[in-house]
């Protein structure tokens, strides 16, 4: 079932962007002759770098502070129908991170994949699931081979979304299933708002609004089952400890060029905490996500 989701070796050297690493249970077999590691400059090279580099430092403490991802990826779950057939389907874990999502996957379908761009996060996991260490951008995955797309807090990292929802209707096979969270504009505006008073510079991610979240994914072909706008925030006794939650979990990359170079003195970063907006005598970062039920149509291939 893996072995046949997994692209040829000749088109593998198209599409995987960094490493890629199998930790696959001995009884499936994959692809003899496939490629260890196999290298390629990944779009947006220098963002996507960062990004993983950012990830990788932040994969041991990323369980103990990813609180809003969990509640996000609890949404996202009601999302899939229990159905006894889904023990016979193949699933992919995108932006899987340290897997904290995969025993869940696997208890509801009978393989799962676990993707993600850091080695380091895949690597965290003492969970018996194969993985690959890859870029979305850049799947390594064949046409109408997976059943079903599990993403959580993952998406809004892509180099382009609307090429992506593209990308995963091709992987997905007829009636296959996509279960999308994914951030959007309006969250971290605590921390836009605090740092106005530093300078014009933006110190947060540019995320996509949820109209062209919308439009991508029809553009794409796919049928909405459902699509929802939730808010999730956590809450911080200080604002030095808001900001450097979005550290912890590695989401510090900045997808634009608008961005103030080098590190904050403490003045500035006082500064920084002194304008914080607070809620309740408590520094609160908010995220604003779209929870997306998607599924390809059962009788076209794309």
């Amino acid at each position: 079932m893996i072995a046949r989701a997994l692209t040829n070796t000749q088109n593998q050297a198209e599409r995987i962007t960094e490493v890629v690493e199998y930790k696959v249970p001995q009884n499936i077999n994959l692809i003899a002759n496939t490629a260890s590691c196999i290298t390629k400059p990944p779009a947006n090279k220098s963002l996507k770098k960062a990004a993983q580099t950012k990830f990788s430092k932040a994969a041991e403490q990323y369980n103990s502070h990813a609180n809003v991802q969990k509640r996000a990826a609890n949404d996202l779950f009601k999302s899939i129908n229990a159905n006894p057939q889904n023990k016979n389907k193949l699933c992919v874990d995108l932006g899987a991170g340290p897997l904290v999502n995969t025993h869940t996957l696997q208890n509801q379908f009978g393989q799962v994949i676990a993707i993600d761009l850091s080695l380091n996060m895949l690597k965290s996991s003492a969970l018996s699931s194969p993985r690959i260490c890859a870029d979305m951008d850049n799947l390594p995955l064949q046409a109408n081979s997976v059943d079903a797309i599990f993403s959580n807090f993952a998406v809004q990292w892509s180099a382009n979304f609307e090429l992506l929802m593209q990308s995963l209707y091709r992987v997905l096979k007829p009636g296959g299933q996509a279960y999308i969270s994914t951030v959007v504009e309006g969250s971290l505006n605590e921390i836009k708002t605090a740092f106005t008073a530093l300078d014009n510079s933006s110190h947060i991610n540019t995320f996509n609004t949820q109209e062209y979240i919308n439009q991508s994914v029809q553009k794409a072909e796919f049928a909405i089952n459902s699509t929802q706008k939730r808010v999730y925030t956590d809450c911080y006794s200080t604002p030095l400890k808001a900001i450097k939650s979005i550290k912890a979990i590695g989401a510090t990359t900045q997808n634009h060029t608008n961005t103030r170079q080098g590190l904050l003195t403490k003045s500035a970063l006082q500064k920084v905490c002194n304008a914080y907006p607070l809620i309740n005598n408590q520094a609160c970062v908010s995220y604003h996500v779209v929870l997306l039920s998607l599924q390809k149509s059962i009788t076209k291939f794309k």
